[in-house]
């Protein structure tokens, strides 16, 4: 069981003024793609630092957060929370307040959790267990050097290795099994490769890759003011509205019928030409 309110993370980062609707919308994607907490896949994206997060996250808790990192660590106080303690639940004894009753002040990460804080309060013999939200890094190194704990690096790269050259895959988006299918095989006839992209492998593109998606899809992924470095091959109906939607998204290609081989083809050559190709992208309804 958590501790606090359930006020929304992105939300009290937003009434802060630390990051924009479309800024959160990108986090939302790289933790639902990773399933990581929220607040590290913004750290992760680079949107937010951990003192950002943290403070939005006391906020939210109603925690104190606390400088980790600056506070002096007291080896004596690991007889209160041995290693096993520590580890399980990344919890740092900080300092013991004397006093009519005892208060022995701990940091831990968030979500703060009831289970740590009565585990540190059977096992210390303490009555009162007052926490602090400290940043990952920071309680890294803390159990460090209080119980030589290593915790294996936990960031990785999630934004997929850049792609160079004219063997760059296409990246369909948002295509049912069947459709994607299909495409993928008539493109295979005529030397193109494709991948079915992620959201967060689409976020991700370089000026290198073109992603081809409906139209409705991108509306949703990049609602806001999100933006993506790849460029954009859409397809609707021949409607002009569709085509409308297209444009505003910022699409370089339209295609009406995802499954024709020749306009897709086409669309896809005016995108990324072969060498002495000078023509210039679609603007119409067929790409």
């Amino acid at each position: 069981m958590q501790l606090g309110s359930k006020r929304m993370l992105g939300e009290i980062l937003m009434e802060l003024g630390l990051i924009d609707r479309a800024q959160l919308r990108l986090g939302l994607v790289h933790h639902h793609e990773t399933q990581v907490p929220l607040g590290r896949a913004l750290v992760r994206e680079g949107i937010c630092t951990e003192a950002d997060v943290l403070r939005a996250l006391s906020l939210q808790l109603g925690i104190d957060p606390i400088d980790l990192d600056r506070e002096p660590l007291d080896k004596k106080l690991t007889r209160l929370v041995p290693a096993r303690i520590a580890r399980r639940y990344r919890v740092v004894p900080l300092r013991l307040e004397k006093g009519e009753r005892e208060v022995l002040h701990v940091a831990l990460p968030a979500p703060a959790s009831i289970e740590a804080l009565d585990a540190v309060r059977a096992i210390s013999g303490k009555p009162r267990v007052e926490p602090h939200l400290a940043s990952d890094t920071a309680l890294s190194h803390a159990l460090a050097a209080l119980y030589g704990i290593q915790e294996h690096a936990e960031e990785q790269a999630f934004a997929p290795a850049p792609r160079e050259g004219p063997g760059t895959p296409l990246l369909l988006y948002a295509w049912p099994p069947v459709t994607a299918t299909l495409i993928s095989r008539a493109l295979a006839r005529q030397g193109i490769q494709t991948k079915v992209a992620s959201p967060l492998e689409v976020m991700h593109t370089t000026s290198l890759d073109i992603v081809f998606a409906p139209v409705q899809a991108m509306e949703g992924l990049l609602a806001g003011e999100a933006h993506i470095a790849g460029a954009l091959l859409l397809s609707g109906t021949s409607d002009d509205e569709d085509l409308e939607r297209a444009h505003r998204l910022g699409a370089k290609g339209y295609v009406a019928n995802p499954l024709d081989g020749e306009l897709l083809l086409r669309a896809i050559r005016r995108l990324r030409p072969g060498p002495g190709d000078t023509s210039q992208p679609l603007s119409g309804p067929n790409g």
